[in-house]
């Protein structure tokens, strides 16, 4: 063995021995000139040790401490998930509870029978504007059967099968119904334009009509009752022959958002009262 190296060993092992002497004494060691030796020598690698291992135990402690935050995180995006799950949910059936107590309300304002039906489908076709309802024949439904929201007016059943009708909107330039011009009691007929909107024709030359007048029916055409809201007049002008007036009319009814309406249980000629059909209100 070379000399460097044993010499090296030997200090090693000097050390070693005194580093056991030291610290298996069960006194605290004395201030004598060995052990102050032996702590200038092993002092700065014990504190290197203790200072890496205060590291590595920080380190562990800091990933174990974030493994339970990634969980906890975990766990409240859970909750968070499923409270805006119940939160919809409840958003929805509140919605859904106040468009039916605002139909159950124009239903008793009525004083003839009419049933709550619910929009199942569009026409696909797209000839005519028109929708589908959950309720037909075996209801009591017919032709020519008024369909409206608390809002307003929304068209008539223009088909009845057992267990849906077809109702045409207020928009279908094809609809018709006898209105007036609330303020001014001016007579017309409202149909549907083009635009999406609708059109009051026949309207006196004598009339004082102007915008933001509220168009009702006036239930002369044995179909509508009368008081419905149809829409408010934005704007009047002179008829293509001159010989009348016509309104635009800006619908009262959304009905992109008509999810449920209520029939009127009557046809031409008056309101249906056979016997029976009182019960279906």
């Amino acid at each position: 063995m070379p000399r460097s190296v044993r010499d090296v060993a030997i200090i090693l092992i000097f050390i070693g021995g005194g580093l056991v002497i030291l610290f298996s004494s069960p006194k605290p060691p004395e201030s004598g000139p060995v052990t102050r030796f032996i702590y200038s020598v092993t002092g700065p690698a014990q504190e290197a040790i203790t200072g890496a291992f205060a590291r590595v135990n920080g380190v562990w402690q800091s990933y174990v401490a974030l493994v339970g935050i990634r969980e906890e995180n975990r766990q409240l995006k859970e909750e968070i998930r499923r409270l805006k799950h119940e939160k919809t949910a409840l958003m929805g059936e509140e919605s859904e509870n106040r468009r039916l107590r605002k139909l159950l309300n124009l239903k008793h304002r009525h004083e003839f029978p009419s049933l709550v039906a619910q929009v199942i489908g569009e026409d696909a076709v797209g000839w005519y504007r028109t929708f589908f309802i959950n309720r037909g024949s075996d209801d009591g439904v017919q032709a020519d059967m008024a369909v409206t929201v608390p809002e307003g007016l929304v068209g008539r059943v223009v088909r009845s099968a057992s267990e849906m009708s077809q109702v045409l909107l207020v928009v279908d330039p094809s609809f018709s119904a006898d209105c007036r011009i609330s303020r001014t009691r001016d007579r017309g007929v409202i149909s549907g334009s083009l635009d999406g909107g609708c059109v009051l024709r026949y309207i006196s030359l004598k009339s004082d009509a102007k915008p933001g007048d509220t168009v009702m029916t006036s239930g002369l055409d044995g179909i509508f009752p009368r008081g419905l809201a149809v829409g408010a007049v934005e704007a009047v002008r002179k008829g293509d022959q001159g010989l009348f007036l016509e309104a635009q009319v800006m619908p009262a009814v959304n009905f992109r958002e008509i999810e449920d309406v209520l029939v009127m249980l009557g046809k031409q000629g008056g309101f249906d009262i056979r016997p029976g059909l009182e019960g279906k209100r």
